[in-house]
């Protein structure tokens, strides 16, 4: 893997998401975008790694994961 260019994400270095006990966000809302997300890493693969990242959260919802979406 010595001769391999790296590549960037556009995922936010640091970036900690936790679940959350109270959901104060729309879950139709969020995951109406992230099924949006997931339908252009057909096309961008560069954002594969965030959307498969904040899928992750679909069930306890939290400002943060709107922010990072």
């Amino acid at each position: 893997m010595e001769n391999y260019n790296l590549i960037s994400t556009l995922v936010e270095n640091g970036l900690e998401l936790r679940k959350s006990k109270v959901g104060n966000i729309d879950p139709t809302y969020f995951k109406s975008l992230v099924g949006s997300l997931c339908y252009l890493t057909c096309t961008k693969l560069d954002i594969l790694y965030g959307v498969g990242l904040i899928n992750k959260y679909m069930e306890a919802l939290d400002q943060s994961h709107l922010n990072a979406t």
